[in-house]
């Protein structure tokens, strides 16, 4: 089987089930405002949901139809706890940013299937050993000749955490200087991804190699020069996840607690003032309110279940 297959059967047929609703909001931005099911254990069903979906988040398209096909895992439990242990830098649980870019990898994967990854985060090391910082996931699209580069940003905590941390993300992780850094560090290292994803970092490593002599600033100005002439924009999804258990008590009114959310999200970050320097964005919000954090962080029920 083809991992989008792998992934339709095992993730996104469960995800049916405890994904509520999806709502895009054309405006300034692209607004996409999400909440999970209603029940006992909606929380848990969710949790179980990112867990399982730890093979796809820390192995490349290629290694998880390895696996997957031949059989290694009786189940995704069994690949989920293997991925946590064998991939996933061992981190303070109440610090760990695993959750939220688990969730985002799964909404992306869910409601934009042609994206594929172009870096697999679990795998790449920086110089001092730690897994490397940036962006919390890095995908590609293509539709016909255009193709979309994918720098995603996800916050789990504090709503207001959440929405002062990705602004900052905003404004920090998206010059010219931190995004030429960023792709030229992982277009050496193409690993564990598909031949269209290596073949878009081909194109980069060959910007990079062409400017080596040149100052960073050249160097990124050409690289983006490199994306305008080859048809590739910049999308950035950001997660918002978050408790909100207010917006679970009734479920008649779900709809309009979910609105409200996206009001305040969107009014907080229209409020802002962003320039990107040489490229113009899409950004793409997630607004995931939670009805329980501490249920989700759970070691013996939710996220964590299974996996020490």
């Amino acid at each position: 089987m083809k991992y989008k297959e792998i992934y339709n059967k095992e993730i996104l047929e469960k995800s049916k089930g405890i994904i509520f609703s999806y709502t895009p909001i054309t405006d300034e931005f692209k607004y996409c405002a999400y909440s999970h099911n209603i029940g006992s254990d909606n929380v848990e069903s969710l949790a179980e949901l990112m867990r399982h979906n730890l093979l796809f988040y820390s192995y490349g398209e290629e290694e998880v139809e390895k696996y997957y096909n031949y059989n290694q895992f009786k189940a995704l439990e069994d690949a989920a706890k293997y991925a946590y242990q064998q991939r996933v830098p061992q981190r303070d649980s109440k610090k760990d940013g695993l959750l939220s870019e688990t969730l985002l990898d799964l909404l992306v994967q869910i409601y934009s299937p042609s994206a594929q990854k172009l870096a697999v985060r679990t795998i790449f090391r920086q110089d001092d050993k730690n897994e490397i910082k940036g962006y919390d996931l890095t995908y590609f699209s293509k539709e016909n000749s255009e193709v979309s580069l994918w720098l995603g940003q996800a916050k789990l905590g504090d709503v207001n955490y959440c929405k002062s941390g990705l602004n900052q993300d905003l404004l920090d992780k998206f010059t010219e200087l931190y995004l030429s850094k960023q792709m030229f560090f992982i277009c050496d290292k193409p690993m564990a991804i598909t031949p269209e994803a290596k073949e878009i970092l081909s194109i980069i490593e060959k910007i990079n190699i062409i400017n080596m002599n040149n100052d960073k600033e050249t160097r990124s100005k050409e690289l983006l020069k490199c994306f305008k002439k080859n048809n590739i924009s910049i999308k950035i999804p950001c997660l918002l996840a978050y408790e909100r258990m207010s917006v679970y008590y009734d479920f008649n009114k779900i709809n309009v607690s979910i609105n409200k959310e996206i009001d305040s999200v969107k009014n907080y970050f229209q409020s802002k003032n962003y320039s990107f320097s040489g490229f113009n964005p899409e950004i793409v919000f997630y607004i995931f309110p939670i009805e329980s954090l501490k249920r989700i962080r759970d070691k013996e029920t939710g996220f964590y279940a299974g996996l020490c």
